[in-house]
């Protein structure tokens, strides 16, 4: 199963990176490939999502249960969709320049063609994700120096 893991220190707090995270309301205004997306059956340690991406030309819904630690985790696992194992994780880590972000997605398409198409591409999905995040922190929150 493909395992991809991203890392970097962002000038924000835990909380501000966090509320980015789980507003998946605004998603499709930021981030790539995102078409639409939505939350629901929220309670104070998880809820359900729903998102639709489409990525050169596929088109796929899929759903997650992201149990949530608020201000320092997000986990997510695969409730239905396209993949066979879906597993990803948000943690923010207090420093003294701000937060480090670790973001880490573990997957394996249902599908071998997706798995052969899309599978090597994801390296640089979770980058480009991770600075969507990033864009969007700037915009919300303003550019702050540490």
């Amino acid at each position: 199963m493909p395992r991809h893991q991203v890392s970097e220190i962002l000038p924000y707090s835990p909380q501000q990176l966090y509320d980015l995270v789980v507003d998946m309301d605004n998603y499709p205004k930021f981030l790539p490939w995102c078409v639409k997306a939505r939350k629901y059956d929220e309670t104070a340690t998880q809820f359900m999502a729903e998102m639709t991406v489409s990525f050169k030309g596929i088109r796929e819904t899929f759903r997650t249960v992201d149990r949530v630690f608020p201000p320092n985790k997000i986990q997510i696992s695969l409730d239905s969709g396209p993949f066979d194992h879906l597993d990803n994780v948000w943690e923010f880590t207090p420093t003294a320049n701000g937060t480090r972000v670790e973001f880490t997605i573990d997957f394996q398409f249902k599908s071998r063609v997706l798995n052969l198409t899309l599978g090597p591409l994801f390296s640089k999905v979770t980058q480009r994700m991770v600075a969507a995040f990033r864009d969007r922190a700037i915009t919300v929150y303003g550019s702050i120096v540490p």
